[in-house]
């Protein structure tokens, strides 16, 4: 979906004075793309005029001098917490692309199996166990505009939460607690979705995930996820309380643009960021918008269908479907808050993840991790952890 709308781009839907755009894609992985993406920084490469930037890398390419501030003409057309996340030390480096709030998904058709999360040791697995400290009670996000962190302010709820395999689901029901399965350890998001749809992994039953908007939009299109009255199999959910984590992606203009770039790199954003755009990768795409107004759209009950120009076999997904799904979207969005600021986030998130998996696996023990957590994320946080730094 992204790629059509640089395609539309080249094609013709542009100012003719402006050149073509050429996309640079790269790794599936989120953690390589940024590696990716720092690296051609660092040599000052004048390849590329305009980054899509995790929400969580704007500190670093912000502080490292890879991107520059940038002035936006109508902040206010922007959802509010979007709009912040890429504002660093005062100055704005970022315009929102594409929102993004983790969601519950649930099926209708069977209410017994177990939940399903990402905990595969990538950067999806830090926002989970970020999440699952703070809807446990627990206290994770505190230093979010700051270095610092806070894991002992309740050191039994962030226990609890770390080692009690457990969720409570978001919108409730009648089960207190829902088992999350073993099998979360290795998954992705897509290898999530994929045993959601199969309603199974393994010889377990799977009645729940949380996961990334996206997902509906995969989930929706299969027939096997819908009744034979079209109805959807699945509903989505957001929290029903503060302490999920905001996601997303800003547009950035590269720090070595060439001057000559500076004003189609500022139209091409203004594009990528315009309503029927936004409007149009959500419903085909199932990408969060940035835009007040689309949200306001289909709460008003006039928002936008994908148009069908391909004759697709599968569903659409309607209106209101769209519709539900951008009201629980907007909500989960404002909800959360933004990761740590900090141009070393990338080492916290590493060192983060493995202390609350050493404790999530019961390698590492209570007093230990409680001892030694709080100041090797803090240490991280500022860039002053060693290669050689023992786990938690």
């Amino acid at each position: 979906m992204r790629r059509e709308v640089f395609d539309r781009w080249n094609s013709g839907d542009r100012p003719e004075k402006y050149p073509r755009v050429k996309l640079l894609e790269l790794s599936d992985s989120t953690d390589l793309r940024r590696a990716q993406m720092a690296a051609v920084a660092q040599v000052g490469s004048c390849e590329y005029d305009v980054l899509v930037l995790d929400v969580a890398w704007v500190a670093e390419f912000a502080r490292h001098g890879y991107i520059e501030p940038i002035e936006l003409d109508d902040p206010g057309r922007f959802l509010t917490g979007p709009l912040k996340a890429a504002q660093i030390d005062g100055d704005q480096y970022g315009v929102p692309f594409a929102a993004d709030a983790l969601l519950e998904f649930r099926r209708l058709d069977q209410t017994d199996g177990g939940y399903l999360l990402q905990l595969n040791d990538k950067e999806i697995s830090t926002i989970n166990f970020l999440e699952m400290i703070e809807f446990g009670g627990g206290k994770a996000l505190d230093g979010a505009d700051r270095t610092d962190v806070v894991l002992g302010d309740d050191e039994d709820a962030t226990w609890k939460a770390l080692t009690t395999p457990e969720i409570v689901p978001f919108a409730g029901d009648a089960r207190d607690g829902v088992p999350v399965l073993p099998a979360s350890l290795q998954l992705d998001e897509d290898a999530s979705t994929t045993a959601f749809e199969d309603g199974e992994i393994g010889d377990r039953p799977v009645s729940y995930m949380r996961n990334w908007p996206i997902a509906f939009h995969r989930l929706a299109a299969e027939p096997l996820m819908r009744r034979d009255d079209k109805h959807l199999l699945f509903e989505v959910a957001a929290p029903n309380r503060p302490g999920g984590v905001l996601g997303g992606s800003v547009l950035a203009i590269s720090q070595h643009i060439q001057p000559k770039h500076r004003k189609p790199a500022k139209e091409l954003i203004e594009r990528l960021t315009s309503e029927p755009v936004q409007t149009r990768l959500f419903a085909c795409g199932g990408y969060g918008p940035v835009l007040t107004k689309v949200y306001d759209d289909y709460q008003a009950g006039h928002g936008a269908t994908c148009p069908d120009e391909g004759g697709s076999e599968t569903t659409p997904v309607s209106e209101d479907e769209l519709a539900t799904l951008a009201a629980e979207l907007r909500k989960s969005i404002d909800l959360a808050r933004p990761r740590p600021k900090s141009p070393y986030y990338a080492q916290f998130s590493e060192a983060f993840r493995t202390c609350a998996r050493g404790a999530w696996e019961t390698r590492v023990a209570r007093a230990t991790f409680f001892s030694t957590a709080p100041g090797l994320l803090e240490a991280a946080l500022n860039g002053r952890v060693p290669a050689d730094s023992p786990p938690c």
